[in-house]
């Protein structure tokens, strides 16, 4: 017996596999630049956020594999470069004091914190801000991968 979740993982695996610079969409690759430009700046935490189904977790992919930094879907207690991701953030204080006090102890140098609407206390923020055209660049990239297109995201979904 197949599980419901097959064809999500399915998906999420080859989006994954496929994770790469060419395919971020104008709006990723702005956020993306923002982020470098950040770090260039010595910003210790940036806050990436946008909306439910936008991309960020792909451009989290895409900077794991082009930067090299760590990525956690989650926060992680071991780390093993200066800088790490961490998506699927908490955006209320008391987590992200909690990751203030974690990334001082592992010595991070610098952390992405990913949510989906700006995370207290955490400067600077990067908003991914998708408009029509980031939604149709993602379906034909989904189209190109041989993915079902109908659960492409939309901006319905937000």
């Amino acid at each position: 017996m197949t599980s419901p979740e097959a064809p999500l993982l399915r998906q999420m695996n080859v989006l994954k596999e496929a994770a790469d610079e060419s395919l971020l969409t104008d709006a990723q690759k702005d956020a993306r630049d923002a982020i470098h430009q950040h770090r260039e700046d010595s910003a210790r935490f940036i806050n990436l956020h946008g909306p439910p189904h936008a991309g960020k977790t792909f451009l989290c992919w895409v900077l794991h594999l082009s930067e090299g930094w760590d990525y956690y879907q989650t926060g992680s207690k071991s780390v093993d470069t200066p800088t790490v991701i961490y998506d699927h953030g908490e955006p209320e204080r008391r987590a992200t004091r909690q990751l203030r006090n974690q990334a001082s102890i592992s010595g991070l140098a610098t952390v992405v914190y990913v949510t989906e609407r700006p995370a207290d206390e955490l400067y600077p923020r990067v908003e991914l801000r998708p408009g029509d055209e980031h939604y149709q660049q993602i379906a034909d990239t989904w189209d190109d991968l041989g993915l079902d297109t109908e659960n492409a995201p939309t901006p319905i979904q937000q």
